[in-house]
């Protein structure tokens, strides 16, 4: 995980910790994220869903965790400004394919 640490923090500079907002499609809440949202988003699904410790990685931002507490999932938000999905690689830059689906229960 030290490479992806090192990783995420020099986008963070990089960025300038650029302003995101996104916009949930099946309510229409907004939510304002800084730095590279997908990739936060990306680590905090991994972290979460493989049960990591963690130490094994800095502390998710409180932006990035607002998204995961919100009622509908966080991997189907749009990116406000385009109107296309955050996780889309014309937004993010990754070629993903589909966000990791999340259960009802959070996990």
């Amino acid at each position: 995980m030290g490479s992806l640490e090192r990783r995420l923090d020099k986008l963070q500079q990089k960025s300038g910790y650029q302003r995101t907002t996104l916009v949930c499609p099946e309510c229409g809440g907004e939510f304002t994220a800084y730095g590279d949202v997908a990739l936060e988003y990306i680590v905090h699904e991994y972290s979460r869903v493989s049960q990591s410790s963690a130490e094994s990685y800095r502390e998710t931002p409180e932006d990035i965790r607002r998204l995961f507490d919100h009622e509908h999932d966080p991997g189907a938000f749009v990116e406000k400004s385009s109107g296309l999905p955050f996780l889309s690689k014309a937004v993010s830059g990754f070629n993903i394919g589909t966000a990791p689906e999340r259960s009802e229960d959070g996990t």
